[in-house]
């Protein structure tokens, strides 16, 4: 009887599922090495989000409430722009996949195109947003300082794009090397000019919200304009001329860039965008709900930074292998990206449920204003959070193999009725009716727990047909 529970005698009672085993395992290496400079700018990301957090945590409830309010309306665009701008990535590992610079390159500059042009659109609704926070029932005084924050953080937007933009293009290539070493350097640019220009220096005694909002504006444009410097000046990146004149053939690959990314930004702008609305939801039972909100929702991203850059990675390394005509093998790095995925987030998960107190102080340290009911709200969430961490990093692994395998539009679809469907429907009657607080994260999950087990049934079904030869990318 213990003779079963021993991996490999188990495995010799089942052939079939030692082979599989085996052909996951083989892609983990691979994979992984793929995905360590992406995990490594997804931290950063995160990062800059983290600090900003903990500084706002530092001037008080109010203002982690109005900081709350503009990070996650910014949020929500920058996903759309980051959504659409992902299709880049993909584009350019099937082009390496297949062998074709060209197309590489081509790629890559329509998504520049993108990285330029998309700020235009998404900054006015960053300019306007006052009037739908006053409609959606937030505080004036947390609506006025949230939104003089987003006048200033909109201009790191762009520069924030073409720095993923530049990502998926190296890593598209195998390439990904200056992406540790930049983001690293920002890591360390953020929070100095955070804390120097809100919290003050010396006799100065800073600029408080507003300073954390210009600090991270810089830290964007410092991403943006390192990256492209790279890219022009240094190989192997400057042989593919990225920079150089731009053709009719890049504004042809805008074609295919925007059928697979207008989907993919619409899937990321929904889940985005139900979280956004349920930061609205927190905000409109009470400042220190919003607060605890925003203390919970920064230990999510902190959790996500690993399945974030694990995403990224499995999509480019599913789309060099499905590029290359080897269908089998892309499934089975679309397994081990799921499987690391998973694996990290139970940890997070118990680290989570093992120590919540400390983690929240985080973000509500002791005597600031009105921190003591924030915390107390953050701690009945708890439970709650600590099962989204590994649906919310399941299903965006899901979604980033189904986007390399060009099945972007099915991926909305789904995330448009779960999202918007069930999810906001659902936080809003049980934060309404039942539960306060606390339903808004139950809608959440229950939204997240139905997007994860479509994506799965999708993409087990899409991978058979293109074995079978069903259906063809």
């Amino acid at each position: 009887m213990l003779n079963l529970l021993k991996a490999p005698y188990f495995l010799q009672r089942f052939p079939w599922l030692a082979e599989q085993c085996a052909g996951v395992m083989q892609e983990v290496r691979p994979l992984w090495r793929l995905a360590v400079p992406l995990i490594l700018s997804q931290v950063t990301w995160t990062g800059i989000l983290f600090i900003d957090s903990i500084l706002m945590g530092q001037l008080g409830a109010a203002a982690l409430a109005s900081g709350a309010l503009a990070l996650s309306t910014f949020f929500f665009c920058y996903v759309l722009g980051a959504g659409v701008i992902s299709a880049s990535a993909n584009l350019v590992s099937l082009a390496h996949g297949a062998g074709n610079r060209d197309e590489v390159a081509s790629a890559t500059r329509a998504g520049l195109i993108v990285a330029l042009f998309s700020p235009l659109f998404l900054g006015v609704v960053l300019w306007n947003a006052k009037p739908l926070m006053l409609a959606l029932g937030q505080d004036p005084k947390t609506a006025d300082e949230a939104i003089h924050f987003l006048h200033i953080l909109m201009w790191g937007l762009p520069f924030g794009l073409i720095f993923l933009t530049l990502r998926g293009f190296a890593s598209g290539i195998g390439k990904a090397g200056p992406v540790p070493v930049i983001t690293g350097a920002a890591l360390v640019l953020s929070p100095c000019l955070g804390y120097a220009l809100s919290q003050g220096v010396g006799t100065w005694p800073g600029l408080g919200l507003t300073g954390i909002a210009i600090s991270s504006t810089l830290t964007y444009v410092f991403l943006g304009a390192s990256f492209a410097y790279l890219v022009a000046a240094r190989e192997p990146y400057r042989h593919y001329r990225i920079f150089g004149k731009f053709t009719r053939r890049d504004v042809k690959a805008l074609v295919p860039l925007l059928k697979l990314g207008i989907p993919a930004g619409g899937t990321m702008g929904l889940e985005s965008g139900m979280f956004t609305a349920c930061a609205y939801l927190m905000g409109a039972i009470s400042a220190a709900a919003l607060a605890a909100h925003q203390s919970m929702m920064q230990l999510v991203i902190a959790s996500f930074m690993i399945p974030a850059g694990l995403t990224f990675a499995t999509s480019i390394r599913v789309g060099q292998l499905a590029g290359g005509g080897d269908i089998r093998a892309a499934t089975r790095a679309g397994a081990a990206g799921q499987a690391l995925g998973i694996l990290w987030t139970l940890l997070t998960t118990v680290a989570l449920i093992a120590m919540p107190e400390p983690l929240i102080r985080l973000f509500l340290p002791d005597g600031r204003e009105g921190v003591e009911a924030a915390r107390a709200v953050a701690m009945t969430l708890v439970p709650v959070v600590a099962t989204m961490l590994i649906l919310d990093a399941w299903q965006t692994i899901l979604s980033g193999c189904l986007r390399a395998l060009k099945d972007a539009r099915a991926t909305m679809i789904i995330y448009a009725v779960c999202c918007w469907g069930l999810a906001i429907p659902l936080a809003w009657f049980l934060s309404h009716r039942a539960m306060g607080p606390i339903g808004v994260w139950v809608g959440m999950s229950a939204g997240l727990l139905a997007v994860t087990l479509l994506l799965l049934g999708r993409f087990r079904r899409l991978t058979r047909h293109l074995v079978d030869g069903r259906r063809m990318l």
